[in-house]
């Protein structure tokens, strides 16, 4: 098989030689993606279930469950930190 000329060649390499990543923020930060979404929801979460635990509200404590559970589910996923 021949070379192709010069201006016919790949200047980056495919991603199939490279592998697949998970995506991520930047190589500057070093965070990647479901952590960086995961600990707004934690966060969030645990503040609807304080809400709902203090004004006795259960449409707060369930979103807040369900948000928390989502964020850990998040963070959990992540796998550069």
């Amino acid at each position: 098989m021949t070379r192709l000329p010069p201006e016919r060649r790949e200047v980056n390499p495919s991603r199939r030689s490279t592998g697949r990543r998970a995506p991520s923020l930047g190589r500057s930060t070093g965070v990647s993606v479901p952590i960086s979404f995961g600990l707004p929801l934690i966060a969030l979460g645990i503040a609807l279930v304080v809400a709902g635990i203090n004004g006795d509200r259960g449409a707060f404590l369930l979103a807040g469950v369900l948000v928390l559970a989502a964020g850990l589910g998040l963070f959990a996923s992540g796998k550069r930190l």
